[in-house]
């Protein structure tokens, strides 16, 4: 995808452009030699606004028609966008680099952060986890079987603070900090049903509990199911079906847990089972 993009300096001037990879493009605009001359004395700069084309050419001429506008005109088409949940997003360092809509986000692929929750109980001496079916309403992946708790990282709040909200708001529990272990980050990438993208930094955490949850679901959740560590662990090496404790899920059933975060999490198990 080739992208149009606008630039706020920190002098409150605007600057445009057009690229084929939106995060090397800020990360040199913002840490090196190779952004425009324009941007180099204006650092950092904030990206507010983005457009996706499918080829060069007319990524090119809808540049050419941006650096038209007067400030007016371009602080209104950057005002037309600001509408529903921000997300932050990020250059090919990680560093932010701006506040879009997400559903502009999803559509252009731009980098962005979520927080995972992984919930681990043991039961009758056999360690598993619970997973949470996704309400049949969700536009992405209904129905399907996800983590306990998930969900992006608002503008200003911590990969912590994110997982500790996602997780009153989903499950309806409210997890003290300082029992929240860290699995590490990964990188995820997907296709969404919705023709557009996800490029993710997953921060991964996880929770012990002794016993039982007393589960207060929300509106997006259907319901939590357990499954031992040895049960999902088939999944991960290719089987079809798993047992939980509302019984089989197949593994096509499973969603948003890439192999990178797998292979924290068994890390994690492995060698902190009696602490997480």
């Amino acid at each position: 995808m080739n992208y149009v993009y606008m630039l706020k300096c920190i002098d409150d001037t605007y600057y445009i452009g057009w690229t084929n990879n939106i995060k090397k493009r800020l990360a040199a605009h913002n840490s090196t030699s190779s952004g425009a001359k324009y941007t180099r004395s204006r650092r950092p700069v904030t990206l507010v606004y983005c457009e996706g084309h499918n080829d060069k050419s007319s990524a090119m001429k809808r540049e050419a028609e941006l650096k038209k506008l007067s400030r007016i005109q371009k602080i209104n088409l950057i005002n037309s966008i600001k509408c529903g949940e921000l997300l932050t997003i990020y250059d090919a360092n990680e560093n932010p680099c701006g506040n879009l809509p997400r559903n502009m986000v999803h559509a252009l692929g731009l980098r962005h952060h979520v927080c995972h929750l992984w919930l681990i109980e043991e039961k009758n001496g056999v360690i598993g986890m619970w997973l949470q079916q996704r309400g049949k309403d969700r536009p992405l992946n209904p129905s399907m079987y996800d983590l306990a708790a998930t969900g992006h990282i608002d503008p200003d709040e911590t990969p912590l603070n994110a997982a500790l909200r996602e997780a009153s708001e989903e499950i309806g529990i409210r997890f003290n900090e300082n029992n929240v272990a860290i699995l590490g980050t990964t990188e995820q990438s997907y296709p969404r049903p919705d023709g557009g993208f996800d490029d993710e930094l997953v921060h991964a955490f996880a929770v012990r509990v002794d016993n039982e949850p007393n589960f207060n679901i929300g509106l997006e959740v259907e319901r939590m199911v357990w499954i031992s560590f040895s049960e999902f662990a088939k999944l991960e090496r290719g089987a079809e079906f798993a047992q939980t404790s509302a019984g089989l899920i197949k593994a096509s059933e499973v969603c948003c847990i890439g192999k990178g975060e797998w292979q924290a999490f068994e890390k994690h198990l492995k060698f902190n089972e009696k602490t997480c």
